[in-house]
């Protein structure tokens, strides 16, 4: 019925009924004519009329293809050897045969529906998969490896049948839309809703009925043990031998945490206290991701907090229960570790600087004091990167107040650390050793790279040294760790612009132009938008300055205008290449611009940014300088402008009804009136967010950033305005009524939807 491989677009002779399941739990019965799953949305026509619903991939669990009578058996289904159970988000679960091979691809798995279902085969995104696991019992997979016999089994039973506890859960029916507070809440209602324990280890054929019913009073009454620890106290198997068993049976790798690195920003990402409680550490953390070892698979409870608290897909490693412990416990005593090391080494300075001051000092105490400098350095780029800082400032103010050190997270600067004065020539020195400047020259500015090992990553930064007054020199480091761009669908565009955007990058050719002020995400909105149509049968070229995303299928170059390999010659070069798709870091004249235009209107894509202000003003900027507006309002199919505003911290965020004053302000500033605004007036439940600070958010109240955007789609009118050099105010108003809304707009209607506060909205877009 289907395609050969996970990847493919699965064509058909004719339209195939199909029934798609969201995440969560709704179910759609139709028509569909291909299926692709890696499409961005999926059409399903249903009811007499044909009517079509959209259903975006992102928020599909699984899609279910009915059998058809007298079709050909699929290759899917005849090499589909191993039978499993899998969880599916909504409470439903399946038995199919799956071909172990393809459970390793990134978007999901088909399996052979079981011969009375009413499905020959399913699709399951692994983001609409709670668990999966092999059906055959524990038990049998230990005997098949040797570590158990039959008899050592049914003693542990009966051991267990004696003393032990049952931790009840169940699978998660609804993993996504609650908010921070109703974790608890989440947690209890799932307990209602998933798969008991105790049925899963009657199916495992290590309890009977029987068993379950005695060791449920008997958890009533005491705490016990479970069978695991049963025998292994019996010393009939190891921890290790339990632990393999269980992730075959769960599907689960098995790691040796002595062989693992761990993130401490991923141990910070959840309380302790949870990690405490359910014995589990986060070992690694993406923008989609937490890798999350534990002991128990089954300990559903743990696994779905720390889902719930960190919005994101927990991928379940297993390891041995003693080993866990030890990790754990080491790995929460370090997490406060930096300031400590902070101490240690400025204790070490100030011991070696008094003396390095007693005479007769010699090379021996000067190499100390250097080894503690270096230390110091590694030391405040450490914390920088764990932290999650995008720039370090170190600020020398003579020998009065010492050395500043400022911290620029979530947008914003902090002092990090105050330095003694006594350090200031050795820090940077050692800061400009490690960029290869030249450490002589302190008159003029002078700009370098410093490659810096991170926990096994390497990360870049871009260093800038200042002269400043008194014959100071200020050192500023953009860190420029490499990451893999994030899905279009998080980037935070309305319902409006997010279509638009899909629409506009999906064009055959054209322009498409990024623009804000430096550190307004340009550069991550763009490798997003790359990322979406990044595809093997698309050839993508980029020229960056630098290279600060990287992306596997893209071919990404660094310029480098001191040997002549400035924009321009790049995207010479690019033409002469057979790209698809072109990426400009930046248009800096008018040389580049043209380039870029010529090249979107002889059949490619191309992408790029300009430093301006707003979508409108980006068209006047570019015909100022210089660029052919016949030319450039045939190719340009939209101008995306954004900025970045700090989030609101979800642990201590502050619901109140506004004042009158500050409703009529906010109409105001959005120009026109809106339905929330409105509901601010007459309904005294509606809110407002503010900032209040509690200690996760450094007594901030804010957390993390999002994006506000104003997306100019160039229609007929405003591509003849172009070409006629129309003003800024009737493009304005030319591309409001093409259904534009702009910077302060969007935001506010995030501030209306509690994303973020108005506060943070005026200091950004101005009250207009």
């Amino acid at each position: 019925m289907l395609g050969d491989r996970p990847g493919d677009a699965h064509a058909h002779a004719a339209k195939v009924t199909v029934t798609l399941a969201t995440i969560r739990g709704e179910l759609s019965t139709g028509q569909m004519q291909a299926f692709a799953p890696n499409a961005i949305d999926h059409r399903l026509e249903s009811g007499e009329r044909g009517a079509t619903r959209m259903f975006a991939a992102e928020g599909v669990a699984w899609v279910g293809f009915h059998r058809e009578h007298g079709a050909p058996e699929s290759p899917i289904v005849q090499r589909a050897t191993q039978l499993m159970r899998v969880h599916a988000n909504g409470g439903r679960s399946f038995e199919v045969r799956v071909d172990p091979a393809a459970l390793t691809h990134p978007l999901g798995f088909f399996g052979a529906g079981a011969e009375e279902g009413p499905y020959g085969e399913i699709w399951f995104y692994h983001h609409g998969v709670n668990a999966r696991e092999l059906v055959e019992p524990i038990g049998a997979i230990m005997m098949r490896k040797g570590v158990l016999s039959p008899e050592p089994l049914a003693r542990g039973l009966e051991a267990q049948a004696m003393d032990r506890a049952l931790p009840l859960g169940q699978i998660l029916v609804e993993q996504r839309g609650l908010s921070q507070d109703a974790i608890a809440q989440a947690v209890e209602l799932q307990k209602r809703s998933r798969m008991r324990i105790g049925e899963v280890l009657v199916e495992a054929g290590l309890a009977t009925e029987e068993d379950i019913q005695v060791a449920l009073a008997e958890q009533k009454r005491r705490q016990g043990r479970k069978l695991g620890e049963v025998l292994v106290a019996l010393g009939t198997i190891t921890e290790a031998d339990l632990a393999l068993a269980l992730a075959e049976k769960f599907t689960v790798p098995f790691v040796d945490l002595d062989q693992m690195t761990i993130d401490p920003a991923a141990v910070k990402s959840v309380p302790r206290e949870l990690l405490e409680r359910h014995m589990m550490l986060p070992l690694a953390l993406t923008d989609r991701t937490v890798t999350l070892a534990l002991a128990d698979p089954l300990n559903t409870d743990g696994i779905d907090c720390v889902r719930l608290h960190l919005k994101r897909r927990v991928l379940e490693v297993l390891s041995t229960p003693t080993q866990l412990k030890r990790f754990v416990a080491a790995a929460l005593g370090n997490v406060d570790k930096g300031d400590g090391e902070f101490k240690k080494i400025l204790a070490q300075l100030a011991s070696e600087s008094r003396a390095s001051s007693v005479e007769g000092a010699g090379e021996g105490d000067e190499a100390a004091e250097d080894s503690a400098v270096i230390k110091l350095v590694n030391q405040v780029i450490g914390d920088a990167c764990r932290r999650g800082a995008s720039d370090i400032h170190i600020e020398p103010y003579g020998d009065e107040r010492g050395v500043t050190v400022r911290f620029r997270i979530d947008g914003e600067c902090s002092v990090f650390q105050e330095l003694p004065a006594s350090v200031r020539s050795s820090l940077v020195g050692r800061i400009k050793v490690m960029a290869s400047l030249d450490i002589s020259e302190r008159r003029k500015p002078q700009d370098g790279k410093i490659r810096f090992h991170f926990h096994d990553k390497m990360v870049e930064l871009r260093v800038a040294t200042i002269p400043t007054v008194n014959g100071n020199e200020d050192v500023v480091m953009r860190v420029l760790a490499s990451s893999r761009p994030l899905p279009v669908a998080r980037l935070g565009f309305s319902e409006r612009n997010l279509a638009a955007v899909r629409e506009a990058v999906e064009q055959p050719h054209g322009l498409i132009l990024c623009v804000g002020p430096t550190g307004s995400g340009k550069t991550t909105t763009l490798h997003s938008l790359l990322g979406s149509i990044n595809t093997p049968d698309v050839k993508i070229w980029t020229a960056e300055d630098p290279v600060e995303i990287t992306q596997a299928g893209l071919r990404q170059v660094q310029v480098h205008p001191r040997i002549g390999l400035t924009f321009a010659a790049a995207l010479r070069s690019f033409l002469r290449a057979d790209p698809d798709v072109i990426m400009v870091g930046e248009m800096r004249d008018e040389e580049t611009a043209s380039i870029a235009v010529e090249a979107s209107l002889t059949g490619h894509l191309v992408f790029s940014t300009l430093h301006t202000n707003s979508a409108p003003e980006t068209v006047t900027r570019l015909i100022d300088m210089g660029v052919d507006p016949f030319s450039f309002g045939d190719a340009l199919v939209g101008v995306l402008a954004q900025r970045l505003v700090r989030g609101m911290c979800p642990k201590c965020v502050e619901h109140y009804h506004p004042e009158a004053r500050e409703v009529d302000d906010l109409e105001r500033w959005y120009g026109r009136p809106h339905p929330k605004i409105q509901a601010l007036r007459d309904d005294p439940g509606a809110t407002l967010v503010r900032a209040r600070g509690c200690t996760a958010c450094g007594q901030t109240g804010y957390k993390g950033r999002i994006g506000l955007h104003e997306f100019l789609v160039v229609d007929d009118a405003l591509r003849r305005a172009i070409q006629r050099k129309a003003n800024i105010t009737e493009l304005r108003s030319l591309a409001a009524a093409g259904g534009m809304t702009t910077l302060r707009q969007d935001g506010i209607e995030k501030a209306l939807d509690g994303q973020t506060d108005l506060r943070q909205v005026v200091a950004v877009c101005g009250k207009g």
